[in-house]
Order: C-alpha cells, then structure tokens, then sequence
C-alpha cells in the first residue's frame, strides 16, 4: 500500500510534447478565467443593488457581507490568476492547479448535496406559484448545468492543460528564473493552501454565532469562538508545515481532520435541525421558513462529514511521502541550467571518416 500511495503521488499524470509551444492556449485559458472573474464581480454588484432596493429580507447581514466577500476573493483570484496564464509565469500554473483541485474536491460534495436537495427545490417552486413545473424544471436544469461547468468540467479542463508537460515547458522558457512554487511538491501546495484557508474559519464561523460540533454537543459564543481560535491555529501550522516539509504537521492534518469529522458526525447524529439553527442565533420564525426553504436534515449532514473525512484522510495518506526531513533540500534549476545538464549527459556519437569521393 505504502509503494502503491508513493508511486501515485510521483506519477506523471499528463504527457504531451514538451517541445510544443503553449503560449495560446496559456492565453485562451487565462483569457477566460479574467472573464469568470469579471463574472462574479458583476454578480457581487447585482447582490448589493437587489440588496439595496429591496432590503436583507430576513437575512443577517453577516451573512449577506460574507457572499459578499467571497464574491470578491473569487474576482481577486479568477483575475490575478488569468493574467499570470496569459504571462505564462510559472506560480500562476501551479496556483491554478491546486485550485482547480481544490474546486474539484468541494464541488463534488457540493453537487451530491445539491443533487440530494433537488427534489425538494423542485416542489417548493413548482408550490410557490411564482413558476409553472415546467419553468421550474427549466431552471433547475439551467442551474445544474451551470455548477457542473463551473464546479466540475472547467476545473477538470484546468488540470488537464495545466498538466501537460508542454504547458511546464513554455512556463519555463518564458520564464527561466526558479520560482518559490517549485520549492515545493503540488500536492503538499495543495495542501497548504487549503490549511491556510482553514485559519478563515474563526471569521466564517461568526456568521453562524460561533457554532462548533464537538462529539455530541453544540458549542457558541465564546466558546464556540475560543475552539475556532484554536482551529485556525492549528490550520496555519499545518499549512506552513506542509509548504516546509515538517512531518509532524502531517500528524496535526490527520489528527485534526479525525477529530473533526468524527465530531461532527456523532453530533449531528443526536440532534436535530432545529437544536442547530437555534444555536445559530436564529429566531422561530427563520428557523420555520429554513426548513421550508432548505430541506436539510441530519442524516445528510452526518454522511457528508463522513464522506468528507474518507476523502480527506485519503488525500493525506497519498501525500505523506512528499514530506521529507528539513536537511533533505530540493535543489531549484532555471531552465537554462537544466537544459545545459541534459544536453551534456547526452552521448556523443564518434564522428566517422568521410568518404573519400577521389
């Protein structure tokens, strides 16, 4: 198992010819993520003016402030990102890999839970009167195809250029100066980026009153925030320790990913939805019109952290031979160098005599 886990992390996934040039294609690639970005900055400003007209409707504005931010960190992202492809500069392709795996990993899950509610959402619009069941089922399929683009096939696309060893190629050539991304194996990137994301999670969680799931008991408040505080933490070690090779950090993710899966699946098998929204500052009329409006139920959320901590620990296992010991340093090339390295340890051919035609 340890052999099979090593060779899949050291596999060449995609080949391709690395002698290609792949300016273009780094350029249509970026072109259209700058275009996603400019996607959900308008949406960003849709949100504020529907918001503006018509009011929050109930909804916190903790809440409507955090969609809001997101809106914004995806238009950041998707830009910066785009222009770096149409540069061609080496962070930008492994950054947009290891978000294209990460945007892989959670839609899945997003779309097995979307897929799981779709049912519902069809027969509270169909119910409403605001749209015929045709309209409705029109709508819903639009917005299915919609998430499976954006969430699943761009993703998948991402990985399979950015993969291509021609697509390194041109990085490289373009530009030949080592960068601080390739000081470090994609998927402990990978990894650290999303630790680094989970020292966020003290700010998302006072959008639902600091509530945390700890083996059967629901936590807010203070301390609920003082759990969260000890979680970012403990993310951004695991984050800077997977960026630095440490191999204990592996043993923080691990432990951290167990603790918390399990947590969360024996809590949400001993209480109930309503129990959970209160917890989250939610009055009896909201807590009414959630169940109606989401039809969420702990059985789905307790499978869900379940298949979120297989997937997870699964991850981990595959990455663990990428850490090495801090002594053990990875020696960065420009292309340049490597290209004259090749070039010499490649056999010379004798000469042989010449004919002579006299």
């Amino acid at each position: 198992m340890k052999t099979f886990m090593k060779g899949m992390a050291e596999r060449e996934w995609f080949g391709g010819n690395p002698s290609k040039d792949h300016s273009v294609g780094l350029a249509v690639f970026g072109t259209l993520e700058v275009l996603l970005g400019l996607f959900c900055f308008s949406c960003a400003m849709l949100l504020l003016i529907v918001v503006s007209a018509n009011g929050l409707s109930g909804i916190k504005p903790i809440h409507f402030w955090s969609a809001q931010g997101l809106l914004f960190y995806l238009t950041g992202w998707l830009i910066v990102m785009g222009l770096g492809s149409i540069k061609a500069k080496r962070w930008a392709r492994v950054l947009l890999l290891v978000g294209a795996w990460s945007s892989v990993f959670f839609g899945t899950l997003a779309m097995a839970l979307i897929l799981y509610m779709l049912p519902d959402i069809y027969t509270l619009l169909a119910d409403s009167g605001q749209l015929s069941p045709m309209a409705a089922l029109g709508a819903l399929y639009f917005m299915v195809v919609v998430l499976v683009l954006l969430q699943v096939v761009f993703p998948l696309s991402c990985i399979a250029f950015y993969g291509l060893k021609g697509v390194v190629a041109t990085c490289e050539r373009r530009n030949p100066e080592p960068c601080w991304t390739d000081r470090c194996p994609l998927p402990l990137l990978a990894m650290g980026f999303i630790s680094v994301l989970g020292c966020f999670s003290i700010v998302l969680g006072a959008t639902t009153n600091f509530v945390v799931f700890l083996f059967g008991r629901v936590l807010n408040g203070a301390p609920g925030a003082f759990v969260l505080a000890l979680i970012s933490i403990v993310s951004g070690y695991v984050g800077w320790g997977a960026f630095t090779r440490k191999m204990h950090a592996w043993w923080g993710a691990y432990g951290l990913v167990l603790l918390t899966s399990s947590s969360m699946m024996l809590t949400f098998s001993e209480v109930d939805m309503d129990t959970l929204y209160m917890h989250m500052g939610f009055a009896a009329e909201q807590i009414s019109r959630l169940k109606d409006q989401y039809p969420l139920n702990t059985a789905l959320l307790t499978l869900l952290s379940c298949l979120w901590g297989i997937m997870a620990c699964t991850y981990l296992v595959w990455v663990r031979e990428c850490f090495r010991p801090a002594k053990v340093e990875k020696s960065v090339k420009s292309y340049q160098q490597r290209k004259a390295e090749e070039e010499a340890a490649r056999p010379t051919e004798p000469e042989r005599p010449r004919m002579r035609l006299d």
